[in-house]
């Protein structure tokens, strides 16, 4: 199968050129400028698939609390936004719960890539919980650490824990010890204590500026942390959870090559204003921005293309630049970026063809969607 006319993106260099690319058994075989061929992308841009960490849901389905049958027919919805790979979230709940939840995630039957797992919760931090239950928070276990990630294996396992929670350093350690990747969130810890963090292994930020201490001019907090460029920053590029004012300059200070795109999006996603849950909890969802009773955000109602689409327009940084966070850079934060994230000989076909505005065509591992 070969796409051909098409301005492929080349991730190293950060550039398009024109070129056609080849797949076959869902693998990327050859790259050239062959003028001939199955899909005739007719000089619209051919990007790496995009590539969604952190998750809880959309189509009416949440993660948590539904069969895999049902998550099945949510994924065909994120690939129609141009989404190939995804790590569905696990998030603050009684522990039988996540069990069954990850459970439920591995034995589901889809096109989409589930390249991992998120574990968003219950390891965080009370003064932080955003719309996570504060009464199900758990201590840092390491005999749970190890559960959880042989749990999720053979696929990855990446948690989001909050560093200045009793027990943490070794916490963290026994999570990347056991194949685990870490990032750092809903948490109340100074500057300090996150950049000891990421000397830990710790490699991200979790939902920048949500749920976590914020930048003060004499003591730089967590956000401080994750605008250093240290490590990776997830952001929510809905403009709700952060201003498009702060999210040019988080930015421009970050960079482009440590700024990562994610959905966060729950249940409600591609879905009418109403009442959803969450595990468990009630969301409230008007004009599209989700709140829980207490009025703390839950979640949002976005998809990765479009934050793409945001992040472009706010930042008017070159299109070519800002691909990558979407592709190359949640790849690289989770350690799958030896088998996706860019378009390269031997990785898996997971590709999309855009205008820019719209997902003209999806393929992932191969198999094609049309749009």
């Amino acid at each position: 199968m070969r796409i051909f006319n098409a301005q492929v993106y080349d991730t190293e260099n950060r550039r398009f050129f024109p070129g056609s690319v080849d797949f076959e058994n869902g693998i990327i075989t050859e790259i050239s400028n062959k003028k001939d061929g199955d899909i005739d992308a007719k000089g619209a841009y051919l990007l790496p698939g995009l590539i969604d960490v952190h998750t809880h849901g959309r189509g009416g389905v949440d993660f948590m609390s539904v069969e895999p049958e049902r998550i099945s027919d949510c994924f065909k919805l994120y690939l129609k936004h141009g989404i190939t790979t995804v790590f569905p979230c696990v998030m603050t709940a009684p522990y039988d719960d996540i069990l069954k939840a990850i459970d439920n995630i591995k034995n589901t039957k889809t096109d989409i890539n589930v390249d991992g797992i998120h574990v968003e919760g219950p390891y965080v931090s009370p003064k932080r919980p955003g719309c996570h239950a504060v009464s199900q928070l758990r201590p840092l276990y390491c005999n749970e650490a190890e559960e959880l990630t042989k749990r999720i294996m053979p696929k990855k396992a990446h948690f989001t824990v909050a560093p200045e929670l009793e027990g943490a350093d070794t916490f963290i350690k026994t999570l990347i010890k056991n194949g685990a990747t870490v990032g750092i969130g809903h948490s109340d810890c100074t500057y300090d204590t996150a950049m000891r963090a990421l000397d830990l292994g710790c490699v991200s930020f979790t939902h920048t500026y949500n749920a976590m201490r914020e930048l003060k001019h004499r003591e730089p907090g967590t956000v401080g942390a994750a605008l250093s460029g240290s490590a990776y920053a997830e952001f929510i590029c809905d403009l709700f959870h952060v201003s498009a004012p702060v999210l040019d300059i988080s930015y421009r200070a970050i960079g482009c090559e440590k700024f990562v795109i994610i959905s966060d999006s729950i249940a409600a996603a591609d879905m009418e204003d109403g009442v959803y849950y969450l595990s468990g909890m009630q969301v409230n969802v008007k004009d599209g921005k989700a709140v829980n009773n207490d009025g703390a955000i839950a979640g949002s109602t976005t998809n990765i293309f479009d934050g793409l689409k945001n992040l472009y327009k706010v930042t008017n940084a070159p299109f070519e630049d800002v691909v990558i966070t979407a592709t190359a850079n949640p790849a690289k934060q989770v350690g799958i970026y030896d088998k996706t994230g860019s378009i390269t000989v031997g990785k898996r076909a997971d590709m999309i063809l855009t205008d820019k505005e719209n997902v003209l065509l999806t393929t992932a591992a191969g198999k094609i969607i049309q749009n």
